[in-house]
C-alpha cells in the first residue's frame, strides 16, 4: 500500500470526508483533488529523501514533530495553525511558491477542478502526508505499528548501510511511490526542490 492508498483508498475515508468539508465540495471532488495532489507531495518528499542529508532531515522532522496528530484528529485540519504548518511543509517540499502554484494548476487541469480549490487543498493535504509517513515509519499515534517503532531511533540505524538499511529505504520509496511513474512530477518539481523538511 502506498501513501495515496493509505489516505484515500477506503471509499468511506474520513480524510476524504473532512477534506470535502474543509473545501466546501462533494466527496468525489475532494477525492479527485487528493488523487492529484498527494502524488505530487509524495514525489517531492521522495526527491528530498533521495540524498542522505535530505533523508536524515526528513526522519528527524518526523521523530521530533507531532505530525501524526493530524490523522488522529482530522477536525484540526482547517485550523489556522494547521494551515500555517501546511504552508511551511509545502515550502520545504517544493522549495518555492511558484512550484506549489504549478502543482495546483496542473492538478486542477487533470482533475477538472479550479486552481483556487487546489491551492486551498495543498496546505491541508501536506500535513496529512507527513502524518501518514510518521505513522508508517515510526508507528506514532493511534493504531500504529511503524516499520521502525515509535521510539527515538538513530538515523544511521534506520538508513545506514547493509541489507537492513537498503530494505528500509526500499520500503520508504515504495510507500512514497503514489503515482508509479513520477516523470511528469519530476519535470514539474525540477524548478526547485529542497532536500529538507522541518
Amino acid at each position: 500500500m502506498n501513501i495515496l492508498e493509505s489516505l484515500i483508498g477506503d471509499q468511506n475515508s474520513g480524510v476524504v470526508k473532512e477534506l470535502a468539508r474543509q473545501l466546501g465540495v462533494d466527496e468525489n471532488q475532494a477525492r479527485a483533488a487528493a488523487g492529484q495532489l498527494i502524488p505530487a507531495l509524495s514525489r517531492g518528499l521522495k526527491n528530498n529523501a533521495s540524498t542522505d542529508a535530505g533523508l536524515s532531515s526528513l526522519v528527524n522532522a518526523l521523530q521530533e514533530g507531532n505530525h501524526h496528530n493530524y490523522l488522529d484528529n482530522l477536525s484540526s485540519l482547517g485550523q489556522t495553525n494547521t494551515i500555517k504548518d501546511g504552508n511551511s511543509i509545502l515550502g520545504h517540499i517544493f522549495g518555492s511558491k511558484d512550484v506549489s502554484r504549478n502543482v495546483a494548476n496542473y492538478g486542477a487541469n487533470q482533475a477538472g477542478l479550479t486552481s483556487t480549490l487546489m491551492k486551498k487543498a495543498l496546505p491541508i493535504l501536506a500535513p496529512l502526508v507527513l502524518s501518514a509517513l510518521s505513522k508508517k515509519l515510526l508507528g506514532k499515534g493511534n493504531n500504529s505499528g511503524g516499520i521502525f517503532g515509535g521510539s527515538k531511533t538513530n538515523n544511521s540505524d534506520i538508513f545506514g548501510t547493509g541489507v537492513a538499511a537498503n530494505k528500509n529505504r526500499g520500503m520508504l520509496e515504495t510507500f512514497l511511490d503514489a503515482d508509479k511513474d513520477g516523470s511528469m512530477w519530476d519535470d514539474l518539481l525540477s524548478m526547485a526542490v529542497k532536500a529538507a523538511v522541518r
